[in-house]
């Protein structure tokens, strides 16, 4: 009991992956040793995991010509590429704080038979029980960062109910729109008519939410899901065992 309550503990504390700071609110990430040797940004980083990179290399560069040339104008220099760098964080957590806020005005609770199965046998529900779309990730399926910075991933939620669908779609328009910044009013060009939204639609035909969006996957619940009620010549069952004879046909 003791250590079950212990591992519900630590899961409740990883439920949540630590957030990694940008360096204006914590100046120290630059030489944590987990993030020391990262100095290009890559696909798999976060936001203010890129801009920590750009900025931890600024810095190597600026200490590196400086002790060469003594020039002040490398640090003039490394201090507008700096400044510049902090305003991309600035507005980009305000663009981040406007959305969240928005999407707290519009967020509806989630009812489905996985909530009231949980209530019904007095299981807890701790926060939320699926994951939710992202513009990033609007199907929330695994993505492979999620391996190192989200190991306890939520579920999917069921992109069959008209709340989550809606939602997927309007995460679906804001990948678009994150994808081409240099066009803020790319919304209003590409869905300006029903029949455009439509089209739009169509087009997220191919995606869908995978049978399995946790880490590690539930293959022995997909399994049971898919096979679970059929009988097999291995359990004993003769009628299972009949269908292998070869005079035996199947109606």
């Amino acid at each position: 009991m003791e250590d079950e309550q212990c591992e519900n503990n630590s899961c409740m504390k990883r439920e949540h992956p630590e957030k990694i700071q940008f360096w204006s609110e914590n100046p120290n990430v630059l030489l944590q040793p987990k993030y020391l040797l990262e100095f290009f940004p890559t696909e798999d980083m976060t936001y203010e995991q890129k801009l920590n990179a750009i900025s931890r290399i600024v810095i190597v560069l600026t200490i590196v010509g400086f002790a060469f040339s003594r020039s002040l104008r490398i640090l003039v220099i490394s201090a507008i590429t700096l400044f510049s760098i902090y305003l991309m964080y600035f507005y980009k957590s305000n663009e981040d704080a406007a959305i969240s806020s928005h999407r707290k005005d519009l967020a509806e609770p989630f009812e489905g038979p996985a909530r009231d199965l949980l209530e019904q046998n007095g299981i807890p529900i701790s926060g939320e029980v699926f994951d939710e779309p992202s513009a990033e990730n609007p199907f929330s399926n695994v993505l492979l960062n999620d391996y190192d910075y989200n190991p306890n991933k939520k579920p999917a939620p069921y992109t069959g109910n008209p709340v989550v669908s809606n939602r997927v779609l309007d995460e679906a328009k804001q990948l678009v729109q994150n994808l081409n910044p240099d066009q803020p009013d790319i919304s209003n060009k590409l869905f300006r008519d029903l029949g455009e939204q439509y089209v739009f639609e169509q087009s997220l035909r191919p995606f869908y939410s995978t049978p399995s969006s946790t880490i590690p996957n539930d293959q022995n619940g997909f399994a049971d899901f898919c096979y679970g009620s059929m009988v097999s010549c291995k359990e004993g069952n003769p009628f299972a065992c009949a269908r292998n004879l070869s005079r035996h046909t199947n109606m």
